[in-house]
């Protein structure tokens, strides 16, 4: 069978230009720069959003003024079409506007409108191949951008419910194929259909339940997936960083075929990508501070029983800034990690979001919930052994819903059932009481509930620190000659006997 159509399809770059080693601990992201896509009249190339945010190229633009080379980036590789990942919208509407204005690729996305039309974002298109083919393609995010966003990033902008908005997109769409750029992920395991997740936040299965798509590209999970069917429509995802790329045929009987593909370890970079990437990797290797004692990784599980020094760390800054009673931070699927002398590359791929902080008042009461809800991220098996549970894991790892608290002395004991496993709660030596109120810091993300916190949407806020954690660990190294990191952890773990 002859292929019709051919789709090249990247999504959750970060902004992953380079070939980079910032985490020693896990696979590199080999960087956009080293893709490259054959393209005749009969291909098309996708990217399904957060592109603009996430690396340490765009960080570093962001801080010192830098026009990122994303756009050129795309621009060079031939893309056709985009759509926008919540982390897209981080750096503010003309930010994004900037960005999508110097691209030559369409951006579609149907559930985002912008009343002062700084956006150029269209709901959907169709694109007439060489061969005749008419591909219909719609774009949509997930809506909860409008739970994780600041509130400014988001001014004049309206991000609405995206089956509402595909399916209105679609109406009266005349074309021979239908293609989705979801981002967004999966609920339900694709092979047992088991739901997986009972939000809306990611809602693929959905939209090829209720809407006529033929390839659903989806992502913001950051799962690797290639050949996934669910009610008929094809579906891929690809991870994040740049690390691979998902190339989709459809031959001429409408049949669909998917494969990965790695992107290779080398890229042929211009002069001018040349001198950018030499001025990132100066400014990341700038020295910044001092800390009493290297803070190394481990396995997420082994820090989450034990503690972690860099989750203390992250704890100690969060405390010094917003002068709160208790502080909370977690940890991102992959850390880098310190060196006793701190450089700009330990802060920024150790602390990898662009979050800010938060402060609430939060009661015992809350705390101890807090607390039960990170319990939940161990698994106790019928031997007794220790696991992290499934809903940390699927439908994509989330080891960043796991908080370590500081400011509080406070134990877990796993033989007892979920809910009922925080076996001490104490503040200086002293019981913490259910009505006591307390002020607790952590990110925004947080603050808006995000990874089953919803109670903390109830509780008054106290405050906001309008400036990226990254840059106020960068701030407090500064300040602090030396750093002193505290050897015992303010917690302990029982295990089953």
């Amino acid at each position: 069978m002859s292929s019709l159509l051919t789709v090249y399809f990247t999504s959750d770059t970060h902004g992953y230009l380079y070939p980079t080693n910032f985490c020693d601990t896990q696979p590199h992201p080999m960087g956009l720069f080293s893709m490259r896509f054959p393209k005749d009249g009969n291909t098309l190339i996708i990217d399904g959003g957060d592109t603009i945010q996430g690396s340490p190229l765009t960080y570093y633009c962001h801080v010192n003024g830098v026009v990122p080379p994303v756009a050129k980036a795309l621009n060079d590789r031939g893309y056709d079409y985009v759509t926008l990942g919540n982390h897209d919208f981080n750096y503010g509407p003309d930010n994004l506007a900037a960005y999508l204005n110097a691209l030559n690729a369409r951006c579609l996305c149907a559930n985002v409108r912008d009343a002062q039309g700084r956006l150029p974002v269209l709901p959907c298109w169709v694109h007439t191949l060489e061969n005749g083919l008419r591909v219909g393609l719609v774009g949509i995010v997930t809506n909860w951008v409008n739970r994780w966003e600041k509130r400014e990033n988001l001014k004049d902008l309206t991000v609405s419910d995206p089956l509402t908005a595909a399916r209105k997109a679609i109406e009266g769409l005349r074309c021979d194929v239908l293609v989705g750029i979801y981002h967004g992920g999966i609920e339900r395991d694709l092979e047992t259909g088991r739901l997986l997740s009972d939000t809306d936040e990611n809602i693929a299965c959905r939209l090829c339940e209720e809407l006529p798509f033929d390839l659903l590209l989806t992502g913001h999970q950051h799962i690797a997936l290639a050949g996934g069917v669910w009610h008929g429509t094809h579906i891929v995802q690809t991870p994040c960083n740049a690390a691979a790329y998902a190339k989709v045929v459809m031959d001429d009987q409408k049949r669909f075929t998917s494969a990965l593909f790695p992107v290779p370890d080398r890229a042929a970079l211009t002069d001018e990508e040349a001198r950018l990437y030499g001025d990132l990797n100066a400014w990341l290797d700038k020295p910044v501070g001092h800390l009493s004692r290297p803070l190394r990784p481990e396995d997420h599980l082994v820090m989450a029983l034990n503690g972690s020094s860099i989750a203390d760390f992250f704890n100690l800054v969060q405390l010094d800034v917003s002068g709160a009673d208790i502080s909370c931070a977690a940890l991102a699927n992959s850390v880098r990690g310190f060196e006793s002398a701190v450089t700009v590359r330990d802060v920024v791929a150790s602390y990898v979001y662009s979050n800010t902080l938060t402060v609430l008042e939060v009661t015992g009461s809350v705390l101890r919930q807090a607390l039960e809800q990170c319990t939940s991220y161990f698994d106790v098996g019928a031997d007794g052994r220790v696991r992290v549970s499934d809903r940390f894991l699927l439908p994509k790892e989330a080891h960043y819903n796991y908080d370590y608290f500081y400011g509080i002395e406070y134990a877990f004991d796993l033989s007892r059932p979920v809910g009922q496993r925080v076996a001490q709660l104490e503040r200086n030596g002293r019981p913490i009481l259910p009505d006591e109120r307390l002020s607790l810091c952590m990110c925004d993300y947080r603050a808006t509930g995000a990874g089953d916190f919803d109670f903390y949407r109830a509780c008054p806020h106290l405050r906001e620190i309008q400036t990226d954690i990254s840059e106020l660990i960068l701030d407090y190294l500064r300040s602090h000659p030396l750093v002193t990191i505290p050897e015992k952890h303010p917690f302990q773990t029982f295990l089953p006997a």
